[in-house]
């Protein structure tokens, strides 16, 4: 493997031991995404590529803050030598960060539900497996929980506007500094039927005999791209330029990509594939 990384240094021009940038990399713990702690930590697949840029960029001396994402977010906007590797890139955010080209794609939010309630959702599937969400809302006898301060994406949002406006008795909102894990508990104590879920979160908190099942949302399925940011201006200037010319490559793509699988639930695996083949196809 040594000689990869001399490939790497060879092709951006860069001699090891020559540091020209020290740059602190902003992020928050997002199990299994992000570990800083506990069983798994470093573990997470951001985690994996985090250690792989130290690795494939000596000249830049790197630092690692972990903090709760507003802070980060209020932090990155400031300004600053920081990047970060877990902000999606929306219109907000590029007003003040520059996105590198995407390192690996990742499945978007979904529904996950207890595997013995599968009746109770199939009349909402469609033929090609995805959940009809808006119509599972509108059942007053299904339950949703959510985080109260949390945006889902665009196309979620939209569906559940309405029915938070109006004050919906079957969606429940919980306002809790860990509001993923409380809302996983809440679904295993059937306290809730479904959440909304990355699905290398179902994985990570399907603990014990706790069974879940994924399914992703009707008109919200398509793969997420990963991508590098960091704050724009001339202190980040070398690192952006090293990290864009550094992320096309295989290796980076298969760093994330084998972490990123290992907290996948098997039956998500070859459609995530498939979904990769067609992104690849001209």
């Amino acid at each position: 493997m040594k000689w990869l990384l001399w490939l790497w240094l060879g092709l951006l021009g860069l001699a090891p031991g020559v540091h020209a940038d020290e740059v602190t990399w902003l992020g928050s713990d997002y199990p299994p995404m992000a570990m800083s702690q506990g069983e798994y930590a470093n573990q997470g697949y951001i985690n994996a590529l985090y250690g792989f840029l130290q690795t494939a960029l000596p000249q830049h001396r790197f630092h690692e803050e972990i903090l709760p994402w507003a802070r980060v977010m209020h932090m990155a906007q400031s300004g600053g030598p920081y990047c970060l590797i877990s902000a999606f890139r929306t219109p907000e955010r590029s007003q003040f960060l520059r996105f590198s080209e995407p390192y690996g794609h990742l499945l978007p939010i979904g529904v996950v539900i207890r595997a013995q309630d599968q009746a109770r959702f199939a009349p909402y599937i469609n033929a090609e497996g995805l959940i009809r969400l808006a119509q599972v809302v509108e059942d007053a006898s299904i339950n949703l929980g959510v985080a109260g301060d949390r945006s889902y994406g665009p196309r979620i949002d939209e569906v559940l506007r309405a029915p938070l406006q109006h004050g919906a008795a079957n969606i429940k909102k919980i306002y809790q500094g860990e509001s993923t894990k409380s809302l996983f508990d809440m679904l295993g104590y059937k306290r809730i039927d479904y959440v909304f879920s990355y699905p290398s979160e179902v994985v990570y908190y399907a603990q014990g005999d706790r069974e879940l099942l994924f399914y992703a949302i009707e008109g919200n399925s398509q793969l997420l791209e990963g991508r590098l940011s960091c704050t724009k201006g001339p202190v980040t200037d070398r690192v952006f330029a090293d990290i864009n010319a550094l992320v096309p490559s295989r290796a980076s793509t298969a760093v994330f990509q084998a972490a990123y699988e290992r907290w996948l639930p098997r039956y998500l695996l070859e459609p995530y594939r498939q979904q990769l083949q067609r992104l690849a196809q001209p």
